[in-house]
């Protein structure tokens, strides 16, 4: 016998009670009847739980948050800045024109009229800060003051009342208050010693406006930005939303994933950003090779792979020396005595080790070999050039 009955979600328990009536001679029946008559279970409220993100991918690919590689269109960072004083300086402010200019201007602003100010404790700065998205009045935010004078240190200094202005020329920001951070730097007749930079430090600001962030004009959509812009890592996270959320998102270029908003969060942006941003998305980077001359720093990506090559460390040395002789004409040639030039040249060329790299090579692979025949930065910058012009580095070589 069976009974069917239309339930009410909050009569559970009267469910579990007919249940155990109906079921009492077969204990298989109860899960069954449990499985007919209660609702499935759902997700979360605002949309499908996401699966946790992946630690391991494909070769060369990694899983990461959507949050962690993208962002929204028009969440972006303002800059804005201004020029003003430090003063409270311990004689290191600054002797030129600007400053003692500025400082006369000063007074005069608070009643006060200067000829000739004194600038030994003042020092004409700039001041430059990023306001976040969505920050509100009376958030502070951290800016940077920065000497444009001969001072030598701020180092100590208060900043006066600073307007920050965007490139609208409205005032978004105040800034004042003591100069953070800087470096020391000392010195005398014969020596001076200077660690960090003195003439730099932060200081605190407060919002005065806010910024509207700049949505697209439809409210329906979002349009998440790459901030490595990668066709493959595009493509895969249109697909991986598709997947939860069907027909919904496309790739429009290689930096940029457009998405429709379901009809249940329609007006509820920050849901759906929370949802999708959990989701895990495989990436695969581009290969490359940075190289930065100024410091000697190399950088090399995972997927970086040289065809077949040999390679050699070997040490060429030219050595010049001059050995001037002179000249005796015959006896009584009337001839004149003459230095002649003599140059003895000698090329030095000592075979070093070798090493052979079979196609498909890692850049772990090759950091090995390279460590083993000591290769210096300098030499490794050499080397990954011939390699481009080769052609047998496959990756992107970036000399900056």
């Amino acid at each position: 016998m069976s009974i069917s009955i239309r339930l009410n979600p909050n009569k559970y328990l009267a469910v579990a009670w007919l249940i155990a009536i109906t079921c009492i001679s077969n204990p298989n029946c109860f899960s069954q009847q449990l499985e007919e008559i209660l609702p499935a279970p759902v997700g979360p409220a605002f949309g499908p739980e996401p699966p946790p993100p992946a630690v391991n991918g494909r070769l060369g690919e990694a899983f990461y948050r959507i949050k962690d590689i993208t962002y929204p269109d028009g969440d972006r960072d303002n800059y804005v800045n201004g020029i003003s004083l430090v003063v409270g300086l311990s004689q290191s402010g600054g002797r030129a024109e600007q400053t003692r200019i500025m400082a006369e201007n000063y007074f005069q602003r608070n009643g006060i009229q200067v000829t000739g100010a004194e600038t030994r404790a003042m020092s004409a700065v700039q001041v430059t800060g990023i306001i976040p998205p969505y920050a509100k009045k009376g958030e502070r935010i951290q800016v940077t003051v920065s000497v444009v004078d001969d001072a030598t240190s701020i180092r100590g200094g208060v900043l006066i009342k600073t307007p920050l202005r965007g490139l609208d020329g409205q005032i978004y920001a105040i800034a004042e208050g003591q100069i953070l951070g800087g470096g020391v730097a000392a010195g005398g007749a014969a020596a001076n010693v200077q660690r960090d930079h003195p003439t730099v430090g932060v200081c605190n600001a407060i919002v005065e406006r806010e910024i509207c962030a700049d949505f697209p004009t439809s409210t329906d959509r979002i349009r998440l930005i790459l901030r490595n812009k990668e066709n493959s890592t595009a493509v895969s996270i249109a697909n991986v939303l598709n997947s939860v959320f069907p027909n919904t998102s496309r790739a429009i270029d290689h930096g940029t994933v457009e998405v429709l908003m379901p009809q249940t969060f329609l007006n509820r942006r920050p849901d759906f950003l929370s949802v999708i941003g959990k989701l895990a998305v495989p990436v695969d980077p581009r290969a490359k090779v940075i190289i930065n001359q100024k410091t000697g720093t190399i950088i090399l990506g995972q997927n970086v792979r040289i065809s077949p090559v040999v390679f050699a460390k070997g040490s060429l040395v030219i050595s010049t020396a001059e050995t001037p002789v002179a000249s005796q004409p015959a006896p009584l040639s009337q001839g004149e005595t003459v230095v002649l030039p003599r140059t003895e040249l000698s090329v030095v060329e000592s075979g070093g080790p070798y090493s052979t790299l079979g196609g498909g090579t890692t850049v772990g692979d090759l950091g090995r070999a390279l460590n083993e025949l000591g290769f210096t930065p300098n030499l490794m910058i050499e080397m990954f050039s011939s390699l481009q012009k080769a052609g047998v580095l496959q990756a992107e070589l970036i000399i900056e």
